[in-house]
């Protein structure tokens, strides 16, 4: 897989490169964990060329299939004319056709894998491929469609998975909640690590790898995992599987990330259950009692259960911080250029988009073509009339640099603490000059307070397991 133009690695990035390439000599699949923002991309594509790869699929967010298209662009030139990018509208004999070449890079969204029955995957199964990437590989933490599609069945050789020679796994977050996340790649690929075995010398169901690895607790309704135990035996037991580099270990002159709560003046304070819509007011009035009494495995369970009245009061006070948001943005712009903002629901997007008018902001959400998305990015970044950029969570916190900015604030954080991380290093990442702050906005008195203050917690856990001394603020 000739490069053209490649662009120099840093040391680090070298290592990592060294590092994969070693380990797929004795491993099918392996996994760059790498904080955000220290070149994945770049690593996993220099490992392609040097063992030889010639036909390559990548399957990623939907979002990130443009970006890859970009830098296969940018760095491999000799093989931009063999990408083969799947998005909607694509026709699948089109693709078959690309396929049959002797070289192509097949890029494809995690979304064209949640059927089962996908035209697309039931071809690639029935295909050989030297090399699959899986970006943002926590994707596919879960037992969903994508993922059966993908790995298949425990035991069998149905997924996609199954016709790759090798397997490059990506992701800044590995765990975003728990260790019990990493069941579905320690089935998949490497069920026969001699520390990770049950007694009778087999591989360690999802139940006894939790029991191992997780705190939980049986409910009438199944078993609620609510934390992690033994990440230090479970970090050193796939330490020749799992690559993780922090930017403080690697990347010293990138300068620091500081983090902070910030309290909206303005806000409801106490009295903001008679502030919410009167059909949810009696359920935010219980839902602040049962919070201000649990303990944290109580309110993640709650928070976790989808069926949970707690989204509709959720939705309701984002809304209460929309303005009060606005009055706080405008205030940093008097001293800062631009500046970042996460949200979750669309209307509160909308009210902040509204809001700010002046700052001719852009916005990303899930509803965002990729050529909107893109061009939200370039105008961000590069016209200074643009100062404000507006993103969904899981729409624009990944595959993404927004490092024109050096402020970013979470309006409405993701209750999956490795999310607010991976928006966060839309900023803080390669190509950033500046020290990059980041304000959490809650409302005082509020549940968004008691909340914020359980997943500042909880990812304090998480980062245990990712060997993250930091991850306290984030």
């Amino acid at each position: 897989m000739p490069a053209v133009a490649a662009p120099p690695l840093r040391d680090y990035q070298d290592k990592g490169v060294n590092w994969l390439c070693a380990q797929l000599e004795k491993h099918k699949a392996v996994l760059l964990a790498d904080e955000m923002g220290l070149g994945k991309t770049l690593q996993a594509l220099r490992a392609a060329s040097r063992i030889g790869a010639r036909r390559i699929v990548i399957v990623c967010p939907a979002g990130a299939r443009r970006v890859w298209q970009a830098e296969i662009q940018r760095w491999l030139l000799n093989w931009s004319r063999h990408v083969v990018l799947v998005e909607p509208g694509t026709k699948l004999t089109d693709v078959k056709l690309r396929l049959d070449q002797e070289r192509y890079i097949l890029i494809v969204g995690y979304d064209e894998f949640s059927d089962r029955h996908s035209q697309l995957a039931n071809h690639l199964r029935s295909r050989r491929f030297d090399l699959l990437i899986l970006d943002e590989a926590h994707y596919l933490k879960n037992p969903s469609n994508r993922t059966l599609t993908i790995y298949g069945h425990k035991g069998s050789s149905t997924g996609v998975q199954a016709s790759a020679s090798k397997v490059i796994l990506l992701t800044g977050t590995p765990t975003p909640n728990h260790a019990g996340e990493l069941w579905q790649h320690y089935r998949t690929f490497w069920p026969a690590t001699p520390a990770l075995k049950a007694r009778t010398g087999r591989a360690l169901s999802q139940a006894e790898f939790e029991d191992r690895f997780c705190r939980f607790r049986d409910t009438p309704f199944g078993r609620q995992v609510t934390g992690s135990k033994n990440q230090t035996i479970l970090r050193e037991s796939l330490r020749d599987k799992i690559l993780r580099r922090r930017k403080d270990e690697v990347l010293t002159e990138l300068p620091p990330l500081v983090l902070q709560d910030i309290p909206l003046t303005g806000g409801p304070q106490n009295n903001w259950i008679v502030r919410v819509s009167p059909e949810v007011r009696a359920i935010a009035a219980k839902l602040n009692y049962a919070f201000e009494h649990a303990g944290d495995d109580e309110l993640l369970k709650t928070l976790r259960n989808p069926d949970s009245a707690v989204a509709t009061v959720r939705r309701e006070l984002g809304l209460m911080k929309v303005a009060s948001s606005i009055i706080w943005v405008q205030e940093r712009l008097a001293s800062v250029d631009k500046i970042l903002l996460f949200a979750w629901h669309r209307d509160v997007i909308a009210g902040l988009e509204r809001g700010l008018k002046e700052f001719a902001p852009v916005v990303v959400t899930g509803n965002s073509t990729p050529n909107a998305r893109a061009l939200a990015v370039q105008d961000f970044q590069s016209d200074p009339a643009t100062r404000v950029f507006i993103g969904q969570i899981l729409a624009a916190g990944t595959a993404v640099t927004l490092t024109a900015a050096n402020e970013v604030a979470i309006v409405e954080a993701s209750w999956v603490p490795g999310e607010n991380v991976q928006a966060i290093a839309r900023a803080h990442r390669l190509g950033q000059r500046d020290m990059v702050l980041a304000s959490f906005l809650y409302l005082p008195g509020t549940l968004d307070e008691r909340i914020m203050r359980v997943f500042r917690r909880k990812a304090a856990e998480i980062g245990e397991l990712q060997g993250d001394d930091n991850a306290s603020a984030a």
